[in-house]
């Protein structure tokens, strides 16, 4: 049986929370998308996505930082 590809949506969204180092607090959307090879257009759409499931947080000055849902599952690893 062959392996399974995944969803590309899901893979596209970890790629984004894969970004962040231990040295980044917060990125820009360029960052983001430089980081990632995703377009801007996507790592906004995906990031909508993420900051609903409270994995990602937008600051006021529209810069992204890793929300409360990332420690949650670290806690629970």
């Amino acid at each position: 049986m062959p392996a399974a590809a995944g969803v590309a949506a899901v893979d596209r969204a970890l790629t984004i929370l894969d970004a962040f180092t231990d040295n980044d607090r917060k990125l820009t959307l360029a960052e983001l998308a430089k980081r990632t090879g995703l377009y801007k257009s996507t790592v906004i759409r995906l990031a909508k996505s993420l900051e609903r499931a409270r994995y990602l947080l937008r600051s006021e000055d529209g810069t992204y930082r890793l929300g409360s849902k990332v420690l949650l599952l670290g806690a629970l690893y």
